[in-house]
């Protein structure tokens, strides 16, 4: 009896310590080996040390649950816990959040930096909860560029060309008013799409386009840097609102870890580009005459973008400028 008492108690005992124990999922594009990858790792040590272990985070690097446009919508659901998401990701569930990455919206890092810092929260912190997601931090997507199998310099060169384009208004917009024949497409699905000749290029993130290959299939990359995008690191409210206090409280102290993102990739850019061309490609930086003439488009595609949004996308788009001008 004693000994049954005995076995009861420790079973107890171990049942008790093993709920004291709690893991989250977690999902990003991209893969380990990347300056998204390797600040991930940094968030995840940084949770399991201040947590004793008591906390840990698994995290599914390079799209392994799949894509985060799907993902980022089971993040909604409480299905998985957490996702390192790009502007497209969280603009699907918050459309206004892609305003941000309007063409040529931003004067320079540093004033998005202050507009990402002092203001996002307070400008879409109510469309966040409602969508089901809190932001944990922001996260330095990059600068959008141009991939092409033939050179560009301007937006005449692209007339009728068939582009790869996010799937976000601001892009696809953007991309359509300067002569593109657009053709929207998840970034797993362009490299393979250009293969194919179904596109003659891409619009990608200068980094990521790299790391994950854009230029060994379109080896011109044209500077445009229309757009600057942050994305966010985000969790779902049913998983954070099913976390004790204190497991609240090690993640919100990890989470400034993503902010590091800033100086790395923005560092990394440039050694990137030249790894590039080393490997072949060639490098297009714009004339300040060519770059103007991108900006030039920039006007009448925002006003089709705030027309194509609807909704309170205009009111938003007031409340960046109000943040820009408070940050210049």
């Amino acid at each position: 009896m004693k000994h049954t008492i005995a076995a009861a108690l420790f079973a107890l005992g171990l049942t008790s310590f093993t709920a004291q124990a709690t893991e989250l999922r977690l999902s990003m594009a991209p893969p380990p080996k990347s300056p998204w990858g390797a600040v991930t790792q940094k968030f995840i040590d940084k949770v399991a040390e201040l947590s004793g272990g008591e906390l840990t985070i698994k995290a599914f690097m390079g799209s392994k649950l799949g894509g985060e446009q799907d993902v980022i919508k089971q993040i909604a659901r409480g299905r998985v816990d957490m996702g390192v998401m790009s502007n497209t990701a969280v603009s699907l569930l918050v459309p206004e959040f892609g305003l941000l990455a309007s063409p040529y919206a931003f004067d320079s890092a540093e004033q998005f930096d202050c507009v990402a810092d002092n203001h996002l929260l307070s400008t879409f912190g109510d469309e966040f909860d409602a969508a089901g997601i809190k932001t944990l931090s922001w996260m330095e997507v990059g600068y959008q560029v141009i991939y092409t199998k033939d050179g560009v310099r301007v937006p005449s060169d692209l007339n009728g060309m068939k582009l790869r384009t996010a799937p976000s208004v601001t892009d696809t917009k953007f991309m359509q008013q300067a002569g593109v024949t657009a053709v929207p497409l998840s970034p797993k699905d362009a490299v393979p799409a250009m293969k194919t000749g179904q596109v003659e290029g891409a619009t990608q993130l200068s980094v990521f386009g790299i790391v994950v290959g854009y230029h060994k299939v379109a080896p011109y990359i044209t500077l445009t840097r229309h757009q600057h995008q942050v994305g966010g690191i985000v969790i779902s409210k049913k998983s954070w609102d099913a976390l004790s206090e204190q497991e609240q409280a090690w993640i919100t102290e990890a989470s400034p870890i993503f902010l590091d993102l800033r100086g790395a990739l923005r560092g990394a850019e440039g050694g990137l580009l030249k790894k590039a061309a080393s490997e072949g490609s060639t490098v297009i930086e714009l004339t300040d005459d060519e770059l103007n003439q991108w900006k030039a488009v920039a006007p009448a595609a925002q006003e089709i973008i705030l027309e194509e949004m609807g909704g309170n996308a205009k009111a938003k788009w007031d409340a960046i400028q109000d943040a820009k001008a408070a940050c210049s």
